[in-house]
């Protein structure tokens, strides 16, 4: 998985924010007489956030109110999801709660928008440090030889299949198919991982949104899958 992750970062696009902002002024002052909606937009277009002149700067006091914040959504998502669907990760309640409050309360998540996504970085970086020191490739290909065949192979048919119909089919963006793709094989921190890597601002939360639908959907499908697998194994 950590090869394909690797492989996912290769072939994806870094945005360059400015030099397409340059591209925009340039083709505005051309064409006026244009309409928007006849541009297609190219994908930095799309994910690159303006500039913010309000944006608040990280002091102790902000990233002491990011974390608190951050505490409570995440105590209060683990108290709903003990109570009401015991079965479930509480990353699934949680980021919906994240999503509700900062649509309902904008303004005080907007001033926690700089300190928390420094801290996000942060985090998921030490995240992937300690899964990463925890993991021992030789020891896997020693043990378990056809898991590490069988999960290529999932991973080259999921690829194939993404990009046939998602770039073939459906004429999708290259860069947002290998965020999804990351998003369906990582979940949703190795997804909002690469698009902070790659500048893709505006697709972070989409990235961490599509990783824990997929937490949820694969979960409920595995769990009934898995009684039906062992039966037909058994037999």
């Amino acid at each position: 998985v950590a090869l394909y992750f690797a492989f996912l970062f290769y072939l994806a696009v870094p945005n360059k924010v400015a030099k397409q902002k340059d591209d925009n002024n340039n083709t505005k002052a051309t064409t006026k007489n244009v309409k928007e909606d006849t541009i297609e937009p190219l994908l930095g277009e799309e994910i690159a956030l303006p500039d913010e002149e309000d944006r608040a700067p990280i002091t102790t006091s902000s990233i002491a109110y990011s974390i608190a914040t951050a505490s409570c959504l995440a105590t209060l998502g683990s108290a709903l999801t003990s109570a009401l669907c015991p079965n479930l990760s509480s990353l699934v309640i949680t980021s919906l709660l994240t999503v509700v409050s900062a649509t309902l309360l904008p303004r005080p998540f907007r001033k926690l928008r700089t300190s928390g996504t420094a801290l996000g970085i942060l985090f998921l970086q030490m995240f992937f440090a300690a899964s990463g020191a925890a993991g021992s490739l030789l020891l896997v290909l020693r043990r378990a030889p056809s898991l590490v065949a069988f999960s290529a192979l999932q991973l080259l048919i999921h690829f194939i299949v993404l990009m046939g119909v998602g770039r073939g089919m459906l004429r999708l963006d290259k860069n947002e198919l290998y965020l999804a793709s990351n998003a369906n094989v990582g979940g949703p921190t190795t997804a909002a991982a690469m698009a902070q890597a790659k500048e893709w601002k505006e697709l972070v939360l989409p990235a961490l949104l599509v990783g824990v639908l997929g937490y949820a959907m694969a979960t409920a499908l595995s769990l009934s899958l898995g009684p039906i697998l062992m039966r037909l194994a058994a037999r």
